[in-house]
């Protein structure tokens, strides 16, 4: 190519770029859930596109993405150029699957990961289990967010809820828990060790046929431990 044609095709790209035809006129928000813990117009706001002053061309996505992932609850941003003069943005939120209690941030919310993000609002699902004591032992919360999905997803899961689950130090995790007895619910607190994973799961299915057991029979249980191996130990409240 001679120096005068590179010239031209330079000289036609730079045209070209700064055409009012690529200068963006609309910025598209992809449908929220209906309970999106962020409104629309917050993203919008955050993503800061200045339409009608740039184009599609000189718009850095990279930019864009960083301003909206300032919000805790947006986990991933996927942003389109759609020529000629839109940006079109979808956003995935963050799901909370427990609430934490911290010392220095208050009430949190953790996701599937364990990860703790975002200040608790009595509007956007106050009523998750609760962690707490965790403040000295960080390592041990996406454990504790497995513990609850294998509880969720366990038999006993079906029969019992997690109120919450306190990390000790001596005695591992330990989960409030409540069981349908004489038509209401009885909380008792399980002790279910320092392990997880496999050994957690099979003590799970036992602990959910002690648990049916004492609903059955009308019995109120003071105490469990479901850290004795295959055992469990049941101490039952007077009178029971």
């Amino acid at each position: 190519m001679s120096v005068s044609a590179f010239i031209a095709v330079g000289a036609a790209v730079f045209l070209t770029t700064r055409s009012p035809l690529f200068v963006i006129q609309a910025v598209e928000l992809a449908e929220q859930p209906d309970e999106a813990p962020v409104d629309a117009q917050t993203i919008l706001r955050l993503a800061a596109v200045p339409t009608g002053k740039i184009s599609l061309f000189e718009l850095d996505l990279f930019e864009v993405e960083r301003r909206i992932l300032a919000n805790p609850w947006v986990e991933e941003v996927y942003l389109q150029k759609r020529f000629p003069q839109t940006l079109s943005i979808a956003v995935r939120y963050r799901e909370p699957v427990a609430l934490i209690q911290t010392k220095k941030q208050g009430l949190r919310y953790v996701d599937v990961r364990g990860g703790v993000f975002g200040a608790v609002t009595l509007m956007y699902q106050p009523d998750l289990p609760l962690l707490s004591h965790f403040d000295s032992a960080e390592q041990r919360i996406p454990e504790a967010i497995q513990l609850i999905r294998d509880w969720q997803n366990s038999p006993v899961g079906k029969d019992a809820e997690i109120a919450s689950i306190v990390w000790d130090g001596e005695k591992g995790f330990r989960a409030l828990t409540s069981y349908l007895l004489r038509g209401g619910k009885h909380r008792v607190m399980v002790d279910l060790g320092m392990e997880s994973g496999l050994v957690l799961k099979s003590n799970l299915e036992h602990l959910a046929r002690v648990l049916r057991y004492l609903s059955h029979r009308g019995i109120a249980a003071r105490q469990v431990w479901a850290d004795a191996g295959k055992k469990i130990v049941v101490k039952t409240a007077r009178g029971s």
